[in-house]
């Protein structure tokens, strides 16, 4: 029996995906990998079963969400502990073992977040999240949790006031990476399928705190490209995300009085608009960018001519320099006047790109960062696929 299940819900994003298996196999090689495609029309399902054979490719025939992807997966998973994660995301090497040691000797740990840091570098807030009680997500839709990042009263939503590098106990864990302990899933039922999409992650969390566990944050590095099969300029997502907000609050807070519940839904109403707006400026301000960044490339010398081609055709990448080498990334690159840095994943760890990503960004010094595999002959960025 293996240690871990992982399960992965696959969209219309087979380069990223096959990047996140890379990573997961680096890591824990003898992991049951069971992928759910829900109905890609590009091609995933076949591309997935030629390049990863060891995995067991679901494929629907319906976009089923997300949840409900899960628990299909879920109902094939043999191992003592089930990993839920997102196809955007990229692994470090020690983050599965050691989220497989804690649990092994926390037996009172239902699930297990981590550290999750944005393609820049940047620590990804929704790493370590409270209950978003009403109370909690008052305070967080009216902004004074950004504007007070160290009270315990506003900022609690996110819980900014406490140390990024210290593991801690927290109430919800990302379905972008969330590690659970088989019994709990046993007890809980795994995910509830009236959400299709955001906010199961937060019901199961309380779910399995509710069964008497709890839920512990870790600070192990993964990437999370945040969302990359979603289209955010669009109502539909606004609408989605926000109406799991209703459905998460009608199930666990109904106690609450009826003009308490139409304020809820008043708020939420306006966020759902807000946000489709701020995001449709924000894209468009995107577009009228000059988004254009020098790149440097560190890696084995025969894999220059490669990505020198790719990089030919991107819109994002110019002026491309190469350092051969492998070891200290500081002195690899010195000082150079770079924006991107691009990396040979044969020639580095995860754990060396991710950590060094995480340590520059928390310098003020942000890059983007791409990952480049001779296996594959892709290099891949947040914002691109060459």
């Amino acid at each position: 029996m293996p240690a871990v299940s992982v399960i992965i819900v696959s969209y219309k994003v087979r380069y990223y995906i096959e990047q996140c298996l890379n990573s997961v196999l680096r890591s824990v090689p003898d992991a049951q990998l069971l992928v759910v495609d829900n109905k890609s029309d590009d091609g995933s399902v076949e591309f997935l079963r030629e390049r990863f054979p060891q995995a067991e490719i679901i494929a629907n025939d319906y976009n089923a969400g997300f949840g409900k992807a899960n628990n299909i997966a879920l109902a094939k998973a043999i191992g003592r502990y089930v990993l839920f994660l997102n196809p955007d995301t990229v692994v470090a090497e020690r983050t599965i073992p050691r989220c497989i040691e804690y649990m092994d000797s926390h037996p009172e740990t239902g699930a297990v977040g981590v550290r999750m840091q944005y393609g820049d570098g940047r620590f990804a807030l929704e790493s370590r999240r409270s209950l978003p009680t009403p109370s909690v997500s008052f305070w967080h839709m009216t902004g004074l949790g950004r504007m007070f990042p160290r009270s315990k009263v506003f900022a609690k939503y996110h819980l900014t006031y406490l140390d990024k590098a210290q593991e801690c106990a927290i109430d919800v864990v990302s379905g972008a990476y969330m590690f659970v302990r088989r019994e709990a899933l046993e007890k809980t039922g795994g995910f509830d399928e009236a959400f299709f999409m955001y906010g199961e992650d937060i019901d199961l969390s309380y779910r399995i705190l509710q069964a008497g566990y709890v839920n512990r944050y870790m600070p192990l590095p993964i990437v999370h490209y945040k969302g990359e099969s979603t289209v955010k300029t669009s109502y539909r997502y606004a609408k989605v995300f926000y109406d799991a907000m209703l459905i998460f609050f009608n199930k666990h807070f109904h106690r609450y009085s009826g003009l308490f519940a139409l304020l809820v839904k008043i708020v939420v109403g306006i966020k759902k608009m807000s946000t489709f707006v701020l995001q449709n400026i924000r894209a468009r301000r995107r577009m009228l960018a000059d988004y254009t960044e020098n790149c440097l490339y560190v890696g084995r010398k025969e894999t220059f001519a490669s990505v020198e081609r790719l990089i030919s055709g991107s819109e994002v990448l110019r002026n491309p320099c190469f350092i051969e080498g492998q070891g200290s990334i500081d002195a690899l690159i010195g000082g150079s006047d770079i924006k991107a840095v691009l990396f040979d994943t044969s020639a580095f760890s995860y754990n060396e790109i991710l950590d060094w990503m995480y340590a520059r960004a928390s310098e003020g010094k942000r890059y983007t960062m791409g990952l480049y595999s001779s296996e594959t002959g892709k290099l891949i960025t947040e914002d691109e696929t060459l």
